[in-house]
């Protein structure tokens, strides 16, 4: 069973597909977090993961961003920049998790359908800057050791703790078409990494 959610998809978007709650319901029992944990959502839209995270633990600080002014967040920076990871980091005093659902593209220049791939750039700089790791909602299709991201893996493979596989979420806009498309489906994982992990993982399999 797919879920339907409805997609946001402004002037100003970023290939942006909101996170189910259930999605990040499931996702938290199964990390290492502990209490006083700070945690980063570096493309935090309307919150709905944080929202989540802020209900599963009082003990646990979420500070959250989002390159969109509009959109309800603590610091509004271009993500895809090194000095925007390290301002936060000055300014919160540093975070020992990264969870989030980041855009896998950037917006597309004028007169252009796509824009060009930027998500590997929300995992490397979000494994540098975090204490413990990252956990990202992700393509399945990034697991393909395509040029951007080949090398990232092949130093970093033996540290991926997790691999959440969930079903297909159905969605009611196309942002390439821009148009209703009631097939429309969004593939995605959670996938993560934690720093100084070496036993390996199995993946799960979660459906609604």
């Amino acid at each position: 069973m797919t879920e339907q959610i409805k997609v946001i998809n402004p002037s100003r978007s970023l290939c942006f597909y909101p996170s189910v709650e259930w999605a990040t319901a499931e996702l938290l029992p199964r990390l290492p977090l502990e209490h006083g944990d700070v945690i980063l959502d570096p493309a935090s839209g309307e919150n709905a993961i944080a929202k989540v995270i802020k209900d599963f633990s009082n003990r646990i600080h979420v500070f959250s961003n989002d390159i969109d002014s509009l959109q309800p967040a603590d610091f509004h920076f271009d993500m895809t920049l090194r000095e925007s990871w390290k301002w936060i980091e000055r300014s919160t005093g540093g975070f020992d998790w990264v969870i989030g659902n980041p855009p896998f593209t950037s917006a597309p220049p004028k007169g252009k359908r796509r824009g060009k791939p930027i998500v590997h750039l929300f995992v490397q700089m979000g494994y540098q800057y975090a204490r413990k790791g990252v956990i990202l909602l992700l393509s399945k299709s990034f697991t393909e050791p395509v040029k951007d991201r080949r090398s990232w893996f092949q130093t970093y493979s033996h540290e991926q703790f997790l691999e959440l596989r969930l079903e297909r979420i159905r969605t009611s806009y196309d942002p390439y078409n821009k148009k209703i498309s009631s097939t429309n489906e969004v593939a995605y994982d959670w996938y993560g990494w934690q720093h100084g992990h070496s036993g390996g993982f199995v993946p799960e399999y979660i459906w609604r």
